[in-house]
């Protein structure tokens, strides 16, 4: 199992108890996970699991989520809130020894208040984030999540640009970006590497947000490869059946 692909605890092994999916993603070769509600887990037990395992990135709590929130870092009002679970999930990626920790936008539309909310936010939160710790933020397709605030790449680069702070990182998630670019991400990672602004990146396949095929992401991870982009690829997609027969696909993928 190479060295770049962290298994997603909270869409792979879905047959097992989360913890449980730490030694199953252990056995499959895993050396890293990467995990978006780790701070539902008891932590000492969480932490204990994990002995021997790279924590590639977590999520920030985001919210109420079964109420439908998504994150609160565009949303006028909810600042202190936003405060507080950042405050939660950075002092987690210590503990738990993640490089990088994902805060997500919340459900908004894209306008001059919602964007000036979004980054003086994210502006504080960079200023909070210890020394070693990036934050990322990734646009998310509206098909899976209707009314997203962070939705196409060039929105996200353009509020990167404004933010400028070398704390804050795109995450790229090849599936999001190609349901919402019109089925192309090759030139998406391209741009985000060549700006140095590329922090995580994740993949499922299009067809379903299951397995990828083979070759679906080849020229991808090939430049990954040539690039020596040195972070993780996150396996954050829906296993057809069994997860580990399903990592067959990584096999030709992985070269």
């Amino acid at each position: 199992m190479p060295g770049r692909f962290a298994a997603n605890l909270d869409w792979l092994y879905p047959e097992r108890a989360y913890v449980d999916r730490i030694a199953a993603a252990r056995a499959d070769g895993f050396a890293a996970v990467e995990m978006l509600q780790p701070h539902l887990q008891h932590e000492a037990e969480l932490a204990a699991r994990l002995a021997g395992l790279r924590v590639a990135l977590i999520n920030a709590p985001a919210g109420d989520w079964a109420a439908g929130e998504r994150g609160l870092m565009a949303l006028p009002g909810r600042e202190d809130e936003f405060r507080e679970l950042t405050r939660c999930g950075l002092a987690l990626a210590v503990r738990l020894g993640a490089p990088v920790m994902h805060l997500m936008s919340g459900i908004a539309e894209d306008g001059p208040e919602t964007r000036a909310t979004w980054l003086a936010n994210l502006r504080w939160a960079a200023e909070q984030a210890p020394a070693g710790l990036t934050l990322t933020v990734e646009p998310i397709n509206r098909r899976d999540m209707p009314g997203y605030f962070l939705h196409r790449q060039a929105q996200a680069l353009e509020l990167l640009a404004t933010l400028g702070s070398p704390r804050v990182k795109l995450q790229l998630d090849l599936y999001h970006c190609r349901v919402s670019e019109g089925g192309e991400s090759l030139g998406h990672l391209r741009r985000a590497l060549d700006l140095g602004l590329l922090g995580h990146v994740q993949l499922a396949g299009v067809d379903g947000r299951h397995e990828p095929l083979a070759d679906e992401y080849a020229a991808e991870l090939a430049l990954l490869a040539e690039r020596a982009w040195p972070g993780s690829v996150g396996l954050e997609y829906r296993p057809r059946g069994d997860t580990s027969a399903g990592l067959a696909w990584l096999s030709p993928a992985s070269g």
